[in-house]
């Protein structure tokens, strides 16, 4: 687009916390399921996968570089996230600003089809030909891996689950947009 800018906005802060999750909206065909921020209830309709999660609190330096030191969120988990639009340039006559959120990491499912959907590790990582990757594939043990593992990733899930099935499962019970 002709006259258009690109700044890049670092985040001033980053604070992953529990939240819930936020009531559906299903409005009327062709339009987008889409959620409502203010009606959150703290019942997951999903299962949460045993493993080790990311502790609440300020996950900023996880998110200033592209690495495999990951936030690992846990169904109905927020990363709040605030940027000082005061560091960008005034905007010129006539201009408008949008602006874009650049993500780089994994998500992973329980999809009955893919590799271990009941639990969070193996983790993926960047340099992996495939996942689930073999053990000699799986990237070195560092003190620096070691040291985000034990300051970041602290919140256990080890309740057992009832493995994943072929089974229907309960409606989500979404809300209607009238």
């Amino acid at each position: 687009m002709a006259g258009a800018h690109i700044e890049r906005l670092e985040p001033a802060t980053a604070v992953l916390r529990t939240r819930g999750f936020s009531a559906e909206l299903t409005p009327k065909p062709p339009q987008p399921i889409t959620y409502d921020y203010q009606h959150v209830t703290r019942i997951s309709p999903w299962k949460t996968m045993v493993g080790t999660y990311t502790r609440e609190g300020n996950v900023l330096p996880l998110l200033t570089r592209t690495d495999d030191q990951f936030v690992i969120v846990a169904p109905g988990d927020e990363i709040a996230l605030s940027f000082d639009a005061g560091k960008l340039p005034p905007l010129e006559p006539a201009f408008t600003r949008t602006f874009l959120l650049h993500a780089d990491g994994f998500s992973k499912e329980m999809d009955l089809h893919s590799a271990s959907p009941d639990a969070v590790a193996p983790l993926p990582f960047h340099g992996m030909r495939q996942y689930p990757y073999a053990p000699s594939d799986a990237p070195p043990d560092t003190p620096e891996k070691e040291r985000y593992r034990s300051e970041y990733n602290t919140r256990r899930v080890v309740r057992p689950l009832a493995p994943l099935t072929g089974t229907q499962l309960p409606s989500r019970g979404r809300r209607r947009e009238r």
